[in-house]
């Protein structure tokens, strides 16, 4: 039997490493461990964040040389508190990274600007690494802890949360959710300040998804990013104005009238 299950392991380790792509589903659940949980004042409560959690499927498509990870399910029956809850995971749009790589690249999904655009940031994970280890999916994984930093384009460098992850060295391509990696395997657990993305499901793509970062799109920092939303919010709050200055004059006219 123990000879069975090393080379299973083996295989195992060949097929979900070269070659066809493999895909991995992840679960949302509230992380009330979190003492940055602890102190948010939520409009809904835990079992109604639970249940909205349970509507949303991620996955993590990957292969040897690239990771794509996105929501690929969500119900179509949601409710008003649906959207606020979202907000708690801080999921940008499709996360793409190559392998052993700290630039992440995400492709934003709202058409929040007349041009569609790509953020690349980099992301800074000085990972301490653990002997604490427990089974996920079948799979022993190993804890690492790091306090999280994102280098914001021009040595723009903000220290965000600590993040505890775990990770398993039997899938030897390192990568995680929203892009995490540059670990000594698949992580397939991620604690974050307000949510858990925990892996439920890992299992070859027999679709063959389609993985590469789009070429269509421009690529910006994310810096350039929040410049962009100030220029767009000025420009609707001048315009807004503007609007509200036409109304006036209008309305003067008709009282003359």
């Amino acid at each position: 039997m123990k000879t069975n299950k090393i080379l299973f392991l083996f295989l195992f380790n060949i097929i979900f490493s070269f070659g066809q792509n493999s895909i991995i589903e992840y679960k949302i659940s509230p992380n009330t461990n979190s003492e940055a949980f602890s102190g948010l004042l939520l409009s809904i409560s835990k079992s109604e964040l639970e249940s909205n959690f349970k509507l949303v499927t991620l996955s993590l498509i990957y292969n040897q040389e690239e990771m794509k990870f996105y929501i690929s399910k969500t119900s179509s029956i949601v409710n008003d508190d649906f959207d606020t809850s979202l907000l708690m995971t801080n999921l940008q749009g499709i996360y793409y990274r190559k392998n052993k790589s700290n630039e992440l690249y995400i492709e934003i999904e709202e058409n929040r600007f007349k041009e569609n655009y790509i953020i690349k940031k980099k992301l800074i994970t000085d990972w301490k690494l653990t002997d604490e280890k427990k089974m996920i999916c079948g799979y022993e994984c190993f804890k690492s802890t790091c306090t999280l930093k994102v280098d914001y384009g021009d040595n723009d460098i903000n220290t965000l949360y600590p993040i505890i992850v775990w990770y398993c060295p039997q899938i030897r391509t390192s990568y995680g959710p929203k892009g995490y990696g540059n670990l000594p395997g698949m992580i397939l657990e991620v604690e974050e300040n307000f949510v858990i993305y925990s892996a439920t499901k890992i299992e070859i793509d027999k679709s063959n998804l389609i993985i590469a970062l789009p070429t269509n799109k421009k690529i910006i920092t994310e810096s350039k990013m929040y410049d962009l939303m100030e220029e767009k919010f000025s420009s609707d709050l001048n315009k807004c104005q503007s609007d509200k200055k036409k109304e006036e004059i209008n309305k003067a006219k008709d009282d003359k009238i």
